[in-house]
């Protein structure tokens, strides 16, 4: 580095941290020594001298009345001024961090003419009564915001603000300083602004930030506060402040910055009310201070911010946050509006002019009724949704007349077990599409496409899927009760809605039994993180020999880490584009998840969301993700690669990912492709094995093949297209 450059920033480092004013009064000879000495030491000094126009603007604060002519207006000035010398009217007041010294009214005459114009919103015994208030700011985001407003209206007699933080580039997008600020604390960029723009005000700084050891004096110290503002990014300091404020009886303001949230808690005049509420009376409020991890902070944030209540645009965003944006946004407008509610609450609390606890919000597109952002959701295309299957026409169906009744057929307890056990087989969604019907000495299996219905899914992989493992396992209890069954698929022609007919031979039956009739009822659906991955060679061929023993199925397996990347990456596509597809996530949400386990025990069907193994961050996700409009934007912005973390992250860690093939999408087929992946599945369960169903790129892709592509873009069939045949 050059040594003039070094030495300059070297220089430049010194006073960093200075805040305070120097004040002289050259009427005082002690000032005007030390005011030489300044000049001795600073010759560089920069003078501002306006004192006559402040002189001016005096008088007319004075004599309102009084219409002054220019030179009328001058010579008032003057004679205010008097016969000493100009230089010692008033203060001069000397800037180290700017090397800035302004000529300046005295305190008394300068706040007289500097808050002339708040005159009468705030007359001049409520501009008294402001200054007497004691004002704590914890975090300087909105929180300079607030400050500057409330400096600006002179809204306090002092003002402790307290933040750890410096300044950084990314800050100055909502925090109002300059380029040469980087890298101060934001404590004393703050207590700058406030003295350039009023020396007198009385700004008490608290650079470490607040903890638990300097609350207490925070609060109190050299008089308790009358208010405090939080806008903090610690969720255990926001919690320890308020119990604090409680304690003392201080009220507390929050703003969020975002639809111009408000947050007022009056511990002054309601001692016993909850903090934030009562939104995290659920939880041990010690744990915050305990949370390191974003995880484990989640539980007190995600009451603390309301997701429901959040704006489109930060739904969106905090969707994208660790993908295509590094953290939350927050905007200098909303930032700035923030500093206005809250320094306007500040006031009406200080006068009585407020007395109200609550959650508010100035949120101008709902006032105005105008969004840039309005989402018009598609409509439901021209295809009708299948009507549930009644009873009634299942015994029509029954009674046709290739059914006759046979002279030995199934008994009722059989036919109730295996339809028991075939109601165990998974299926998409848990969308449970079966029906039975036992009549005329026969197991019907009906399909009821109610239950199964999506426009995405024209070619009817998915229930076919399902169907399929449902007669598997009512074979395989078949085979375990020792009756020898017979599965006839899709009988009658013309009829969908009856695919299979189970018609009991005479006699017992002689074939060997199938141990996985004994894991029917433990299969399940598992989506935790593998704890140790690797899979036997012995166990794998095993996979391939039960998949075998279903006519021209054959199953597919791959292991190694480079491929499960590859499919990794494939399956996120598709799922990306099943999320942001406005009929995917309609579908997904509207019909599939259940969000607690006891709308799940009450609808017996659909994913519970615990089963879902997600994380508290995830799960937050999802119910962001559960807006159409959060969603319609990411589609606008050709975003959302946040949604393929969870998939992508389960399969990379897994043991191996197995594809079941059929020799062609012909309905009986796509029931023996059901009856593989059952067997599939039942094989690893008695092995202990942790399956993890996956199928958006295979189901989108065999939509766009067979089934009519609808709710498609052409870009997105292709993209659907190609992560299909990349697998």
């Amino acid at each position: 580095m050059d040594l003039g450059l070094e030495a300059l920033t070297s220089a430049s480092a010194t006073g960093r941290d200075d805040y305070r004013p120097e004040f002289f009064r050259l009427a005082l000879p002690a000032d005007q020594e030390r005011l030489h000495e300044l000049l001795k030491r600073v010759p560089t000094l920069a003078v501002h001298d306006e004192l006559l126009s402040q002189l001016a603007e005096l008088v007319r604060a004075l004599k309102p009345a009084i219409k002054f002519t220019k030179p009328e207006l001058a010579q008032a000035a003057k004679d205010l001024l008097g016969a000493g010398p100009s230089e010692h009217y008033g203060v001069w007041v000397y800037y180290p961090w700017s090397g800035r010294l302004v000529h300046l009214l005295d305190e008394a005459e300068f706040a007289l003419v500097r808050t002339d114009r708040n005159r009468n919103k705030i007359t001049n015994e409520e501009q008294a009564l402001l200054a007497t208030k004691r004002i704590g700011v914890i975090g300087l985001s909105v929180g300079q915001s607030i400050c500057l407003t409330l400096a600006l209206e002179r809204g306090f007699g002092e003002l402790r603000i307290a933040d750890f933080d410096t300044l950084d580039l990314s800050n100055l997008n909502r925090i109002r300083s300059g380029v040469h600020s980087l890298g101060h604390l934001k404590t004393v960029n703050v207590a700058r602004e406030i003295a350039e723009l009023d020396p007198f005000l009385k700004v008490t700084l608290y650079n470490e930030g607040l903890t638990r050891d300097n609350i207490d004096g925070f609060l109190n110290d050299g008089g308790k506060l009358d208010i405090l503002v939080d806008e903090c990014d610690s969720v255990d300091v926001k919690i320890l402040c308020r119990q604090r404020a409680k304690a003392y009886r201080i009220p507390v303001i929050m703003d969020t910055s975002d639809r111009g949230m408000l947050d007022v808690e009056r511990y002054d005049l309601e001692p016993e009310r909850p903090i934030l509420h009562g939104l995290i009376d659920h939880l041990n409020p010690e744990d915050a201070a305990k949370a390191k991890t974003n995880e484990e902070k989640l539980p007190f944030v995600l009451p603390i911010a309301g997701i429901d209540t959040l704006s489109k645009r930060m739904k969106a965003s905090m969707l994208e946050i660790e993908s295509s944006v590094t953290t939350w946004p927050q905007l200098a407008s909303s930032v700035v509006l923030g500093g206005a509610l809250g320094a306007e609450y500040c006031r009406k609390i200080a006068l009585g002019q407020s007395t109200a606890s609550g959650r508010w919000y100035v949120d101008l597109e709902a006032i105005t009724g105008e969004s840039h952002d309005k989402v018009v959701l598609p409509e439901l295309s021209s295809v009708t949704r299948p009507l549930p299957l009644t009873a009634e026409q299942m015994v029509t169906l029954a009674e046709h007349p290739s059914m006759a009744d046979l002279e030995d057929g199934l008994g009722e307890s059989d036919a109730a077990r295996l339809a028991e056990a075939g109601a165990l087989a998974p299926s998409a969604g848990n969308n449970q599409p079966w029906r039975f019907l036992f009549a005329n000495g026969r197991l019907h299996l009906f399909h009821d496409r109610a239950r199964s219905f999506s426009q995405l899914d024209g070619g009817g992989l998915i229930p076919a899927i399902g169907l399929g493992a449902c007669i598997e396992n009512v074979m395989l209890k078949a085979n375990e009760l020792g009756i020898d069954l017979e599965a006839n698929h899709y009988p009658i022609n013309g009829c969908v809605e009856l695919v299979t007919v189970f018609i009991a031979r005479p006699g017992r039956s002689s074939a060997a039994l199938d141990p996985l009739a004994t894991a029917i009822t433990v299969r399940c659906t598992n989506r935790k993180k593998p704890i140790d991955p690797l899979i036997a060679d012995n166990v794998l061929s095993e996979i391939t020999a039960n998949v075998a023993q279903v006519a021209g199925c054959v199953a597919h397996v791959l292991r190694e880490a480079s491929a499960l990347a590859e499919v990794a990456e494939l399956v996120c596509s598709a799922e990306r584009l099943r999320m942001l597809n406005p009929i995917g996530h309609r579908e997904l949400f509207a019909h599939e998840i259940r969000w607690t386990s006891e709308e799940a025990i009450a609808t017996r069907d659909g994913l519970d969301l615990a089963t879902l193994e997600l994380k508290l961050s995830e799960q937050a996700a999802m119910r962001i993700a559960s807006d159409p409009a959060a969603i319609d934007l990411l589609r606008s912005w050709n975003a959302g690669n946040g949604f393929k973390k969870m998939s992508g992250d389960a399969i990379r860690g897994s043991g191996a990912v197995c594809l079941i093939s059929v020799p062609s999408s012909s309905p009986a087929t796509l029931l023996l492709g059901g009856r593989a992946v059952e067997r599939m599945w039942l094989g690893m369960a008695l092995q202990g094995i942790a399956v993890h169903p996956i199928s958006a790129p295979i189901f989108l892709a065999h939509h766009v093949r067979f089934g009519g592509a609808g709710g498609f873009t052409a870009q997105e069939q292709a993209e659907i297209l190609k992560a299909f045949n990349g697998i």
